[in-house]
């Protein structure tokens, strides 16, 4: 890592009160790190839910320089409490330049996986560049709404009526509590993964540990929000939120299906935005680019990064073979890397979410299984990339 830079692991709860100072400090100095997931709160909550949880203390000449909230799984870490954090990295002094690489080899890992990396520049060649969505309610909601435009208002109220006018009046919350919420979100998204045959992170006992501790910490800058959207006294659309001062991200939507002809996630989502404008909150984010509903309510935010640094071992071997064999930038280099990504987002959520081998191979197992039954044609190729995986964590 070179003479000057020392890097010191421990438990969030250990960090000392000038170091707690500093964090507070760097935070501050870059808007990038005013999101929630930067807030050394949510840090501290996931640190006592999340398994092989520990920070990086980064210093210079004797001096902290930065902080690296990570887990390990084996010789590969992740951001804490992955795949929970959208949003992660290096929080760093002004100035300061760290190379992850090396924070990476210090930390006695092969690599570093990320998916929503805040980062001033690209961490590695193979980083793949998201765009993060925002809402500005820094001005207020009424320049927000009509950045958004007359049309977009109008269906929206016309999907309303029509809702209240067959199901019965409609009533919306927003605040740190709901009595029913947070299982019904659970629910959905337990229903939503099977769908999709994605690994249900639900089923890991830590990752509800790690909701239910975060919804039971009343501070009135920080914490969940839950937004609901109820219709004749029927719950049919949830949404739960993490607040930090001005900024607050939107986490896990959920509606009913049966209510999908009246856009009652996009009714909710109008209602939240309304909601948080009165209670202060200037910059709602509904975190990198993906789901087509975001670019109604949002715009192009800054840019994170997915992807890793690698030290050595098997995927990085893998990686340089391809290269040597195909050319970092021709076509069939492109669709490897493609692939070997949907692989890779896959096997991230397994590994985050068992960190025992039993765990990931039963995991990989019912994935590959429900892969196979969906689309027979590509359960070879993933069950390979998850076979790799699972090797490269026993060899490393």
């Amino acid at each position: 890592m070179g003479a000057e830079l020392t890097i010191a692991v421990m438990r969030p709860a250990e960090l000392s009160a000038e170091a707690r100072g500093l964090w507070a400090a760097f935070r501050a100095a870059e808007p990038a790190f005013q999101r929630p997931y930067f807030d050394l709160r949510y840090v501290l909550a996931a640190s006592e839910s999340a398994p092989g949880a520990a920070v990086a203390v980064i210093s210079r000449a004797g001096r902290i320089v930065g902080f690296l909230p990570f887990q390990r799984r084996g010789r590969l870490i992740q951001p804490i409490a992955a795949p929970l954090t959208d949003y992660h990295g290096l929080l760093a002094a002004p100035g300061e330049q760290i190379d992850l690489q090396a924070v990476t080899a210090g930390l006695g890992a092969r690599r570093f996986r990320f998916s929503g990396l805040v980062a001033r520049e690209r961490p590695a060649p193979n980083a793949v560049v998201l765009q993060s969505m925002v809402a500005d309610l820094s001005a207020g909601l009424d320049p927000y709404l009509k950045r958004r435009g007359g049309d977009f208002l109008k269906d929206k109220r016309r999907r309303a009526r029509r809702l209240a006018e067959v199901h019965g009046p409609l009533e919306f919350a927003f605040g740190p509590r709901s009595q029913d919420a947070l299982d019904f979100i659970i629910r959905l998204k337990r229903s939503q993964i099977r769908r999709t045959s994605q690994h249900d992170i639900f089923s890991s006992a830590w990752v509800v540990r790690l909701l239910r501790r975060l919804e039971a910490m009343e501070e009135a800058d920080f914490g969940l929000r839950f937004a609901t959207l109820r219709v004749g006294g029927q719950l049919i659309a949830a949404e739960v939120g993490l607040r930090s001062g001005g900024a607050y991200h939107l986490w896990f939507p959920v509606y009913d299906p049966a209510f999908a002809r009246y856009s009652p996630g996009a009714l909710l989502t109008l209602e939240t935005a309304r909601a948080a404008a009165e209670q202060g909150i200037s910059l709602i984010d509904f975190g990198a680019a993906g789901e087509e509903y975001k670019r109604d309510f949002a715009d192009p935010g800054d840019q994170v990064f997915e992807g890793d640094v690698t030290t050595g071992g098997l995927v990085e071997a893998a990686r340089n073979a391809a290269d040597l064999a195909f050319g970092r930038s021709s076509p069939v280099r492109r669709a490897l890397s493609a692939a070997g990504g949907r692989v890779d987002r896959r096997w991230d959520r397994i590994i985050a979410c068992e960190p025992q081998l039993e765990g990931r191979v039963g995991a990989a197992s019912l994935s590959l299984g429900q892969i196979a039954r969906r689309k027979p044609k590509t359960s070879i190729g993933v069950g390979l990339g998850l076979g790799i995986g699972l090797y490269s964590l026993i060899v490393d």
